[in-house]
């Protein structure tokens, strides 16, 4: 019994002393930085779907028996790239043209046929490169 109240004494006594903490200021810094390159090609193709067919001139008639307006023939056809898309084109039938005839036989005259048949009929390319740059800093300050 002697020996647990000596034990139990000391304890105690070591106990009485108090401790500060010390704390120190301090920092911390931290920094990051990315650089990211997007490269991007658009091509865009125009199809004309129908096709124009139109004339001009003086001193002509049309013939008996002739339309104003060539036949139609119709062509389906898919794109050759992905294959999902598929068009539809209208063109006209050549052999089905207008006849034209001088009406004041002797004088002057002018006929401009125009035809116009459907297709591709424009492609843009646009190639564009865009780089974005990211800079992050961080401090963290200890009291």
């Amino acid at each position: 019994m002697k020996w647990l109240v000596i034990i139990f004494l000391s304890v105690l006594s070591s106990n009485a002393y108090g401790t500060t903490p010390r704390y120190n200021s301090n920092q911390m810094q931290s920094s990051s930085r990315s650089t990211s390159t997007i490269n991007e090609t658009i091509i865009t193709e125009n199809y004309n779907t129908g096709y124009i067919y139109s004339v001009s001139g003086h001193n002509i008639k049309i013939s008996e028996g002739s339309y104003i307006s060539p036949d139609a023939t119709y062509t389906t056809s898919q794109n050759t790239g992905n294959g999902n898309v598929t068009f539809e084109w209208i063109s006209p039938d050549l052999t089905t043209l207008p006849k034209w005839e001088i009406v004041d036989q002797g004088s002057d005259f002018s006929l401009i046929e125009h035809v116009e048949n459907s297709g591709l009929d424009a492609v843009s390319i646009i190639n564009r490169q865009q780089t974005i740059e990211t800079f992050t800093e961080q401090v963290t300050l200890f009291n």
